[in-house]
């Protein structure tokens, strides 16, 4: 059993080959850039690592809880809330 190939396409010889446009050396430099710099981001949010960050303290909870004290449930609760 023999099989006949096809020809390979041989390009046309009226067209002429077109130059691909190479990166540029600025190209390259800002997609390294790119690359650190949400690289770093990445890092910084996966090591839950903050810039920067205040020392925060707590709140007891009776400060918490006490009518009229911090953000209390009465704060939220009262007076009139709008609506329809």
């Amino acid at each position: 059993m023999t099989t006949t190939e096809p020809p390979a396409a041989a390009p046309a010889p009226d067209l002429p080959r077109v130059p691909r446009a190479r990166l540029s050396a600025m190209a390259i430099v800002l997609g390294v850039f790119g690359a650190l710099v949400v690289g770093g981001y990445a890092w910084i949010a996966y090591a839950d690592y903050e810039l920067d960050s205040p020392a925060r303290d707590e709140v007891p909870a009776s400060v918490r809880s006490s009518p009229g004290g911090y953000r209390s449930f009465h704060f939220w609760h009262t007076g009139y809330h709008g609506g329809k």
